[in-house]
């Protein structure tokens, strides 16, 4: 019994002493939270820093806005930046004043798009006498599917070489689709159709695939000889950084009206193909049905171009090229712009 008792004595001395330590170092942390200081309130320097990381952040906002609508807002005129670049200044003749059924086209353009977002574009030439007007026709777009055109155009110029044959059969690979406008990207690998049948494709479809097979058939330098000889020199369809302008396109259309690059009949096919396309919501919905037009429409993110030609019975080639809008509203806005254009140039 001693024994047990005296075993019992060690434990209790033991628990004592662990009771004792534990309680010496709770009073030493409980000293060390009080003696921890409060945290100091910001000063002039950090107001100021946070002041500037939140201006920079909504001035950032604000200017990616601006930029994504190309500088212009509804309602409000562009902002323009001055340039800097060296260039010769050439001083012409004033140009013929324009008659009283331009400047009205002219005034309803500018009137109808200053409400919409971003900036638009319009070229016309009269091709009975070759007389041209527009609203920033040599300010350069995004082209969209109009790059079209001159891989369309340069697709003919070597039928004309005797480079190519446009019967010749073209066996379709997996690798030519692409997705996007045209019902070939759904066809299946191992589908025939001949070059003449690839331009139809892109005139009437704007064909992603088709226009992607004749790229290949034709290589780069083809295609920029048919820019050149379109006279299109602020125009370019090849590559990541694409570009061009009303003038151009409507360079483009006149050329090919006038017989200057193709054949009469490859020229009345191209055009044909054209008038037979299946994008009619935008220009050609403003114009009767009766009249036909001969264009080519394109479309990409806060894209919406289309252009081409009216066979009036005075033609004229229409050009519309948008950048930086809101697509609901160009898809509204084109073909009223085009119906009262047509209504003033055809009267």
């Amino acid at each position: 019994m001693g024994i047990l008792r005296k075993e019992k004595e060690e434990r209790e001395q033991k628990e004592e002493k662990f009771i004792a330590r534990d309680k010496k170092n709770f009073n030493s942390d409980s000293r060390s939270r009080r003696k921890k200081k409060d945290p100091a309130p910001w000063g002039k320097k950090e107001r100021y820093l946070i002041f500037f990381v939140l201006s920079a952040t909504i001035l950032a906002s604000v200017i990616l806005a601006f930029s994504a609508r190309n500088w212009k807002l509804p309602g409000l005129s562009r902002i323009a930046f001055p340039s800097f670049r060296s260039g010769t200044i050439v001083i012409e003749k004033d140009k013929a004043e324009l008659d009283e059924t331009a400047k009205e086209v002219i005034s309803s353009f500018k009137e109808k798009t200053k409400s919409l977002s971003g900036v638009y574009g319009l070229y016309i030439i009269r091709l009975d006498n070759g007389v041209s007007y527009g609203v920033n026709e040599n300010d350069t777009f995004e082209p969209a599917s109009l790059n079209k055109l001159p891989v369309m155009l340069a697709m003919y110029l070597e039928a004309e070489k005797g480079s190519i044959n446009l019967e010749t059969t073209y066996i379709l690979k997996s690798s030519d689709k692409v997705a996007g406008s045209g019902s070939l990207y759904g066809k299946p690998e191992g589908f025939e159709l001949t070059y003449r049948e690839i331009l139809s494709y892109m005139g009437k479809e704007s064909d992603n695939t088709a226009a992607n097979i004749a790229r290949n058939l034709l290589g780069e330098e083809k295609i920029k000889q048919a820019i050149e000889i379109s006279g299109m020199e602020n125009t370019v369809v090849i590559g990541e950084d694409q570009k061009t302008t009303p003038y151009d396109i409507g360079l483009f259309f006149e050329k090919l009206w006038e017989g200057d690059v193709i054949s009469k009949k490859h020229k009345d096919e191209l055009l044909g193909f054209l008038t037979d396309t299946i994008y009619e919501e935008w220009l050609a919905a403003g114009i009767p049905s009766s009249i036909d037009v001969a264009h080519k429409y394109g479309r990409e993110i806060h894209v919406v171009n289309d252009a081409g030609i009216l066979f009036t019975d005075e033609p004229f080639i229409l050009v519309l090229l948008s950048k930086g809008v809101v697509e609901r509203e160009a898809d509204q806005a084109f073909p009223e712009i085009s119906k009262a254009i047509y209504n003033q140039e055809a009267k």
